[in-house]
């Protein structure tokens, strides 16, 4: 057995998923992106509420700063399994947020229930949205956020109070599409890279003949050059300095066995990953796309800097 798979399997037997948040996953996100994407609901239900899923990315973060008893800050929870995990497993000082009254009450009532399940605080979920966070200054030794940012109101509103939020010397890691990728993820599709607004609905549309409603809401400003140089003119404020955009991480997972962080993303993608890594002879093709800022998914890790 492998490291991954004794963590996956150490996180299914100690965290409580009630079966009512099973359920939810299922009937309302799994429904909803069953007809985006044409996986079926039950896989993406599952896929959702997957500790593993979220273990792979919490011990990412744990590689870069220790996490013991840091106060971190999770900005979108969701369903509360990544939030629940770092409370339990890693004995992390964290809360998290889930905008419950801007649409999103369903999450934010299960996430209640998840900690609740597992003997955890339930308080550690406030309904706040990213742009207006509840918190003084310099409050985290963390932030955290992990394919939240493409669904804020203002991307940029939220790195700014995310970083306000950041004590100086404290981590930024967030996990986010790239638009300039040939890969959209909430549907599954290849896409060009996306340089206007307009670009995904359309090309969902006419060439996939999907519902292009959901592609609008998206925001596909989103890619490297846009956040370097909205870090730039935020850090006027709050200085800061990225360590990656997550460049290497991709190109390792390109060259290397390729591991699926969830059941949707393998019946979907497996036959199209292993025939770009049998095109990608030493890494050429790897190396090709991040030349062209086209990989995916971005991990911006960053540091705020002292005044």
């Amino acid at each position: 057995m492998t490291t991954a798979d004794s963590s996956f399997v150490t996180a299914l037997a100690t965290l409580e998923v009630p079966q009512r948040v099973r359920e939810s996953a299922v009937s309302t996100l799994g429904a909803f992106f069953e007809s985006l994407c044409g996986v079926d609901r039950a896989t993406l239900g599952q896929d959702h509420i997957n500790p593993s899923r979220y273990l792979c990315n919490i011990e990412a973060l744990e590689a870069i700063v220790p996490l013991k008893g840091k106060k971190l800050l999770e900005i979108g929870s969701g369903y509360g399994i990544s939030l629940a995990l770092m409370l339990q497993k890693f004995q992390v000082d964290a809360v998290g947020v889930e905008p419950a009254s801007q649409g999103f009450s369903e999450s934010f009532v299960c996430s209640k229930a998840v900690l609740e399940a597992n003997q955890l605080d339930v308080s550690r979920i406030i309904d706040a949205c990213g742009e207006n966070l509840p918190f003084a200054d310099a409050s985290f030794d963390v932030v955290y956020s992990n394919n939240v940012l493409e669904h804020t109101t203002s991307p940029e509103e939220v790195l700014s109070e995310a970083l306000r939020v950041l004590k100086p010397g404290g981590t930024l890691y967030i996990e986010v599409p790239n638009y300039l990728a040939c890969y959209e993820g909430h549907y599954m599709i290849p896409q060009p890279p996306i340089l206007w607004r307009g670009l995904l609905p359309a090309w969902v549309k006419w060439v996939y003949r999907r519902d292009p409603e959901f592609a609008r809401t998206l925001r596909t400003q989103i890619n490297p050059v846009w956040l370097r140089r909205t870090l730039r003119r935020l850090g006027r404020r709050y200085p800061v300095h990225i360590s990656t955009l997550g460049e290497e991480d991709f190109l390792a997972r390109l060259a290397n066995p390729f591991t699926f962080q969830t059941e949707a993303l393998r019946k979907n993608s497996s036959a199209k990953i292993k025939a770009l890594q049998m095109l990608n002879r030493g890494n050429w093709l790897g190396h090709l796309i991040v030349c062209l800022q086209g990989h995916y998914p971005i991990r911006l890790i960053a540091t705020r800097l002292p005044r």
